[in-house]
C-alpha cells in the first residue's frame, strides 16, 4: 500500500511500478527499496513529470533507456509495428550485444517485449501477439522530457521554423507538418529524419545535400513523387523507409549505400522494377516490396546471404535462358531469413521450381506468407473455370513449399487447388506452430488434419472457404476423420465417433478462432464427450449455413467469454454457454433464442427479426438493439431487467422506462435506405491476418455515429436525467415537454 501512496494511486503509476516489481524478488527489502528510492523525493525535474515513470526508467539497463527514449518520435496517433521500430533501434545502433550469438533482430525483439512487459510500452488491441504498439501519454511525455536534447517530434500546433531555429538535433521526427528545403540546413549533425502523413517533401532533395551523417530516413505516406540521385549521398544510411509515398523509380546509385540494413517499399503501388545495383547491398537484412507493382527481382538477390526479412517477394518465371529461371531459386542460399512472404505462386511454372526455394531446410523462418492470385470474387464465391492441369500444377507448387517444423506463423491466402499438399493432410508435425490463417481457400472442401494435436497453436482462421461443408472430428483428432475408419450410414451421414484412450485435450493452447465466409457450411461435428479447446476465449463465425453450434463447443470451451456471430443463415439457437459474457447476433435471420448463459453481461442483436426468448440471462445488464424495418420493440425488450439500453429503430417503438439507462436513436423514414447501408458500413466487422494487423470487433459506435442520428433520446432513471431531440417542434409541444419533465422530477 506504500507504493500505491506513492503512485498518488494513479492507475497509470500503479501499473508501470507493477511492470518493474515483477523484475524485483518477492522480499520486503526489495519492495522496501523502491517504495523508499531516491527517486520520489527527487527536486529540480519538471512538476509534470511522473516520478513512477522516472523510477521505471531508471532501473532500465542503458540499452533499453535508448531504445525507449527513441520511441517518442513516433507521433501519438500512429499505431507502428514492432518489427519497424525493432529495424529502427538496429540503424540507430541501440541493438548490440557482442556477448551473444543471436540475430539483431532477435536481440531487439527482445527488447521490445521488455518495455511491453514493463508496462512503457502499450500494445494495441487486436493486433497478434503485442505486435503493434502505442505510448501512453504520459509516459511519451516522459520519454520526450529526457530525449529533448537529442530529439524531438514536432506535430500540430507547433512551428517547425522557429523549433529548429537554434536546436542541434540527433533525431528529428515531424508529423502533419510542410516542411521547407531550408528548414533543415542547420541539422548536420542529424542521425534520424521521420516525415509523417502531411508532411510536404517535394524538395527533398536540397534538404539531404547537408545531411550527411544520416542513418534513419523514414518518410510514411508523404507527399514524395521522386527519390532524387541525392539519397545515394547519404553513405551512412542503414534504414529506408518509404511506405505509402508515390516514388516511381529507385535511383541506380542505390548500390553504393554499403551501410543499408532495410529497404521498405510497402504501398508503393507506382514503383515497378528494383535497380540491378541492389545486388551490391551485401548487408541488407530486410527488403519489403508488398503492395507495390514489382513482378520480378534482378537475378542474382539470392547473393545477399544476410537477408533474415523479406516481404511481397514476387513469383516470376523466364524461359530465356536455358531450363529457364524462376525466382524462387533466388530463395535457397538464403539460410539466415526469419520472415519471409511470397507473392503470386500461381506463376510458378511447376513443383520441382518451386522445391528450389529449399523453405523445409531454413531453420530460423519462423513466419511464412504464402500467397496466390484469389479466385473468389466479391460475393466469396468461386469466379471463372479453373482447370484441372491448374489444380494440379497449384497443389504441387504448394506441397513443394513445405515449411520447417520450426515455423511459428503460417498463413496461405489464395489457394485454388481442390486437393490438400502431403504436407498439409496432417500437420501434426509442425509443433512450433502458433498461428494459422486460411485466407481466400477457395475449392478444398476440408480443412487441415491434426491442427487440434499442436501444442502450441493459439490462434486459427478461416476467411473465405466455400467449398467447405463440413468441419469434422478429423479438425479435432486425426484418428477419428475420414470415411475410411468411420462407419457410413446409407444416407452417407457419418456415425458418431469416440475419441481413441490416451488422445488427450485438442487445441490445449487455442485463444482465438475465426471461421467466416465459409458460404456451404452447415455442420460442426463436436460431440460433448470429445474434449477440446478449454483455453479458447474468442470465436467468430460468419455467413455460413451452419445449423446449430456443437455441444462439445459449449461444454469444453469453458473459458470462452465473447462470440460473433454474423448472418448464420440457419442458426436457430444460441443455449448453455457458462462462461460468455459478450455476445454479438448480426443478421441472423432465423435465431430465435438466447438462453441459459449465466454469465452474459451484454448483448448486440442487430437485425435479427425472429428472436423472440431471451431467457436465462441472469448477469445481463447491457443490451445494444438495431433493426430499422422494426415497427415496435420485441416483447424481449420490453421484459429484460437492464442497467443499459440503446435502441436504434424507426419511430415507433414502446415503453421504456424501466430501464436504468437508455439511449435511443431514430432516423428519418426517407433517409431509411442510406442510413441502414451506413449502419451496415459501420458495423462491418474486419479480420486483418497479417502478422501486424489483426483488429478485434468493438461494439461501441463511435461518438461520431451517435452524432450523425436525426432523433435521439437520452434517459437515466436514477438520478433523473433526460434529453431528448425529435426534429423541430412547436411551441405547444416545448411546453407540454417541459411539464412532464417537472412531473417526472417530482415523483
Amino acid at each position: 500500500m506504500e507504493i500505491v501512496k506513492r503512485c498518488d494511486c494513479l492507475p497509470l503509476a500503479v501499473k508501470v511500478l507493477g511492470g518493474l516489481l515483477r523484475r524485483k524478488s518477492r522480499t520486503r527489502d526489495a519492495w522496501t527499496d523502491v517504495s523508499s528510492h531516491g527517486t520520489w523525493s527527487t527536486i529540480g525535474i519538471h512538476e509534470d513529470i511522473n516520478k513512477a515513470v522516472y523510477l521505471s526508467y531508471e532501473d532500465l539497463p542503458s540499452h533499453l533507456k535508448q531504445c525507449f527514449v527513441y520511441c517518442s518520435l513516433i507521433p501519438q496517433d500512429y499505431l507502428i509495428s514492432s518489427r519497424v521500430i525493432v529495424q529502427i533501434w538496429i540503424a540507430a545502433g541501440h541493438v548490440h550485444n557482442k556477448m551473444s550469438c543471436k540475430a539483431p533482430e532477435t536481440l531487439g525483439e527482445e527488447y521490445y517485449k521488455e518495455l511491453v512487459s514493463r508496462n512503457l510500452l502499450e500494445p494495441e488491441k487486436g493486433y497478434y501477439r503485442i505486435s503493434a504498439w502505442n505510448m501512453h501519454d504520459v509516459v511519451r511525455s516522459f520519454a520526450q522530457y529526457i530525449i529533448k536534447d537529442e530529439g524531438i517530434l514536432i506535430s500540430d500546433g507547433q512551428d517547425v521554423n522557429r523549433t529548429l531555429s537554434t536546436a542541434k538535433l540527433r533525431h528529428l521526427s515531424i508529423s502533419n507538418k510542410a516542411v521547407r528545403h531550408d528548414t533543415l540546413q542547420t541539422q548536420a549533425l542529424l542521425r534520424t529524419l521521420m516525415l509523417f502523413e502531411g508532411s510536404t517533401t517535394v524538395e527533398l532533395k536540397d534538404m539531404l545535400n547537408n545531411l550527411s551523417c544520416l542513418r534513419v530516413l523514414h518518410l510514411i505516406d508523404v507527399d514524395l513523387v521522386e527519390l532524387p540521385d541525392s539519397i545515394c549521398h547519404l553513405k551512412h544510411l542503414r534504414s529506408l523507409y518509404l511506405s505509402g509515398t508515390s516514388i516511381s523509380t529507385i535511383p541506380q546509385g542505390i548500390g553504393d549505400l554499403k551501410f543499408l540494413q532495410s529497404i521498405d517499399l510497402d504501398g508503393c503501388a507506382n514503383i515497378h522494377q528494383l535497380p540491378n545495383s541492389i545486388l551490391k547491398l551485401r548487408k541488407l537484412r530486410s527488403l519489403t516490396l508488398s503492395d507495390t507493382a514489382i513482378t520480378s527481382v534482378p537475378r542474382g538477390l539470392g547473393k545477399l546471404e544476410d537477408l533474415v526479412d523479406i516481404r511481397g517477394f514476387p513469383t516470376h518465371y523466364s524461359n530465356e535462358s536455358t531450363g529457364g529461371w524462376c525466382s524462387l531459386e533466388e530463395l535457397r542460399p538464403l539460410s539466415k531469413l526469419q520472415s519471409l512472404e511470397i507473392i503470386c505462386l500461381e506463376k510458378a511454372p511447376s513443383g520441382s521450381m518451386a522445391a528450389k526455394a529449399n523453405l523445409s531446410s531454413k531453420h530460423h523462418l519462423t513466419r511464412l506468407h504464402l500467397v496466390f492470385t484469389s479466385r473468389l470474387g466479391d460475393n466469396g464465391e468461386v469466379e471463372g473455370n479453373i482447370s484441372e492441369e491448374e489444380h494440379r500444377r497449384t497443389e504441387e507448387v504448394l506441397d513443394n513449399l513445405c515449411p520447417p517444423t520450426c515455423m511459428e506463423r503460417l498463413e496461405i491466402k489464395g489457394y485454388f487447388a481442390r486437393g490438400l499438399p502431403q504436407w498439409m493432410r496432417t500437420m501434426s508435425a509442425f509443433g512450433s506452430l502458433r498461428r494459422l490463417a486460411l485466407d481466400d481457400y477457395a475449392c478444398c472442401t476440408h480443412l487441415p488434419n491434426g491442427l487440434g494435436q499442436l501444442p502450441f497453436l493459439d490462434h486459427f482462421w478461416v476467411n473465405r472457404a466455400p467449398s467447405v461443408q463440413c468441419v469434422g472430428h478429423d479438425f479435432l483428432f486425426p484418428s477419428l476423420g475420414g470415411q475410411a475408419d468411420g462407419k457410413v450410414t446409407r444416407d452417407n451421414n457419418r456415425q458418431p465417433h469416440h475419441t481413441s484412450r490416451g488422445a488427450g485435450v485438442a487445441f490445449p493452447k487455442l485463444r482465438k478462432v475465426g471461421f467466416e465466409g465459409m458460404l456451404g457450411w452447415t455442420q460442426w461435428e463436436w460431440e460433448q464427450h470429445v474434449p477440446a479447446m478449454p483455453a479458447l476465449e474468442e470465436l467468430s463465425i460468419g455467413d455460413c449455413k451452419l445449423q446449430r453450434l456443437p455441444s462439445g463447443l459449449a461444454h469444453h470451451a469453458c473459458r470462452l467469454r465473447e462470440l460473433w456471430l454474423t448472418n448464420i443463415q440457419l442458426l436457430v439457437s444460441v443455449d448453455n454457454f457458462p462462461s460468455l459474457v459478450k455476445l454479438w447476433s448480426y443478421d441472423n435471420p432465423r435465431l430465435e433464442r438466447i438462453s441459459n448463459n449465466p454469465s452474459l453481461q451484454f448483448i448486440d442483436i442487430t437485425r435479427c427479426p425472429t428472436l423472440k426468448e431471451l431467457d436465462g440471462l441472469p448477469s445481463l445488464r447491457s443490451l445494444e438493439w438495431q433493426d430499422e424495418d422494426a415497427k415496435s420493440l420485441p416483447e424481449y425488450l420490453r421484459e429484460a431487467k437492464l442497467k443499459k439500453l440503446r435502441v436504434d429503430c424507426s419511430r415507433k417503438w414502446g415503453k421504456i422506462q424501466h430501464v436504468q439507462q437508455v439511449k435511443a436513436y431514430v432516423k428519418e423514414e426517407e433517409e431509411s435506405d442510406e442510413s441502414s447501408q451506413e449502419d451496415d458500413e459501420a458495423n462491418e466487422e474486419e479480420d486483418n491476418q497479417s502478422e501486424e494487423g489483426e483488429v478485434d470487433k468493438d461494439a461501441d459506435q463511435s461518438e461520431e455515429d451517435e452524432e450523425d442520428e436525426y432523433w435521439y433520446i437520452y434517459y437515466t432513471k436514477e438520478p433523473y436525467s433526460f434529453d431528448a431531440y425529435l426534429g423541430e417542434s412547436t411551441d405547444e409541444e416545448e411546453e407540454e415537454k417541459e411539464e412532464e419533465q417537472e412531473e417526472e422530477e417530482e415523483r
